[in-house]
């Protein structure tokens, strides 16, 4: 069954009403734009035509796994070939063995700190889900190949940054287990960490995991710490972390005593979009099985970008299921007409819909650095120590920062997660469940500095889901421009 008990057959019915409602009148009308390659389906040749089959094949055209020197290398070659279109990046932190974590940005204008909105998407957190990165890199094949050749592409690449990172758990995709190294430099198999337990959210009930595969700490691991700066760093509206299998798309609450979230409605709105694509199963991740310090919902709750887990394909990784990857990403073979690709290009479009996060506008001196920060505490569950003892939650400071230039003419559209914030189930007192509906009505504090970081400049900002702000930085506009006092 999907979210909301609506099965896979029938979510294509309800889909068109529940997104309108929940998800709003932009996003809705990019659902109906044709996908790539739809001008050449239209041609349908004549009678007198000869038609030659093809084999589905993945944008790189790959049919094999690749190593992690493979990945490495093909996105250094992917930025160096398309230089205005994507950006290498290297994460701030290396694994326990001291190896380094890669990924790409892809937009247009790459290098622009230009306030649009992200959609972040990774792979292998678990070093032996082989397939969830070869979805992600592929994806990320798929924008680039066809920018300029696929209107809806285009347009979104005008108008989103997608933020790629393959393997995350590089440690144990070298050596092909599920857990990273942990805290032993030799990565002893009784030291593994489960990355994917590790986020601080929730951390420490050991649903799911135990005292030493959930971490030492909540965030302690390097790998983990890498995907809370991205997406603490940038406005990451949406979020996939590609796992396998079972062909779920999950969505928070990781526990069941932690009741729904308070985006509940929009949740299940889009995780019904994204499965009438794919074919998955859309469910609340506790009703899979319950976890602990799971990415996407501490994703959620830190930011309110929509955070997701899709198990990807049916079967588990091995050398001999690659063919099931083409057809899971390509919605051929046992999946004909259910792709993968689809159900992405669905999570794209709502990324960067404005109706579906927040916008600040306004003007700012030219070259002016504008800044968005908050502060608040996160919890981890009551956390269970040996004998199941249970120690008090843990507070997590959380701190969210993202910055934007303003252009040549000063105009400004900041595309922003909301500043109000959901109330979260984990508390200093234990697990309490808030439900949808339930908010913390916080602000940004919004600085427009010059590019030596002096602040001229600084306002607060309450907006929420679909709305957007206007801000006046008058003052900061004048002194930059020297005829104001400087402090």
């Amino acid at each position: 069954m999907s979210s909301g008990g609506t099965s896979p057959s029938t979510a294509s019915v309800v889909r068109k009403r529940v997104v309108t409602l929940a998800l709003g009148v932009g996003f809705l009308g990019g659902l109906g734009i044709p996908a790539a390659g739809a001008d050449v389906a239209a041609a349908a040749p004549g009678p007198q035509t000869v038609v030659q089959e093809q084999a589905p094949s993945l944008p790189s055209g790959r049919t094999t796994y690749r190593t992690i020197t493979e990945y490495n290398d093909e996105m250094l070659a992917l930025s160096a070939r398309h230089p205005g279109l994507v950006k290498h990046i290297t994460l701030p932190h290396k694994t326990r063995q001291g190896r380094e974590v890669y990924g790409i940005e892809v937009t247009h204008d790459v290098g622009a700190a230009d306030g649009k909105p992200v959609l972040l998407m990774m792979g292998v957190h678990h070093g032996n889900e082989w397939p969830s990165g070869e979805h992600t890199m592929e994806f990320a094949y798929d924008l680039i190949g066809n920018d300029g050749k696929d209107p809806r592409i285009t347009r979104l690449l005008d108008t989103a940054r997608v933020i790629f990172v393959p393997v995350v758990n590089v440690d144990g995709f070298v050596i092909n287990r599920r857990t990273s190294c942990g805290v032993s430099p030799t990565c002893a198999s009784n030291a593994g960490v489960d990355i994917n337990r590790n986020y601080p959210f929730g951390w420490g009930s050991n649903a799911g995991s135990n005292a030493t595969t959930r971490g030492p700490g909540p965030g302690s691991e390097p790998e983990v710490q890498n995907i809370m700066d991205l997406t603490k760093n940038n406005q990451v509206t949406v979020l996939i972390t590609n796992h396998t299998s079972g062909h779920t798309v999950l969505r928070p609450p990781l526990e069941k005593r932690a009741g729904d979230a308070p985006d509940e409605a929009v949740y299940a709105a889009l995780t019904d979009a994204i499965t009438a694509e794919n074919g998955y199963t859309g469910m609340k991740s506790g009703f899979d099985y319950e976890t602990t310090g799971e990415t996407p919902d501490w994703s959620y709750y830190a930011t309110r970008g929509l955070g997701f887990t899709f198990e990807i394909m049916k079967t588990q990784s091995t050398n001999n299921t690659y063919s099931e990857v083409i057809e899971d990403y390509t919605g051929t073979g046992r999946y004909e007409g259910k792709s993968n690709r689809e159900a992405f290009m669905v999570a794209l479009e709502y990324a960067a819909d404005p109706a579906a996060h927040s916008v600040i506008t306004g003007k700012a001196p030219k070259g002016a650095v504008l800044k968005v920060t908050k502060d608040f505490d996160l919890w981890t569950a009551p956390i269970r120590q040996a004998g199941d003892v249970l120690d008090p939650p843990q507070r997590v400071p959380t701190h969210l920062e993202s910055t934007l230039v303003a252009p040549t003419n000063g105009k400004f559209a900041w595309h922003v997660n909301p500043s109000v914030r959901p109330a979260p189930a984990y508390t200093e007192t234990g697990v309490v469940a808030t439900g949808p509906g339930n908010f913390i009505k916080e602000s940004w504090t919004l600085t427009c500095a010059r590019p030596t970081g002096e602040v001229l400049e600084t306002v607060h900002v309450t907006v929420d889901r679909g709305e957007k702000v206007d801000v006046r930085l008058q003052e900061c506009k004048t002194r930059f421009n020297g005829n104001g006092p400087k402090n």
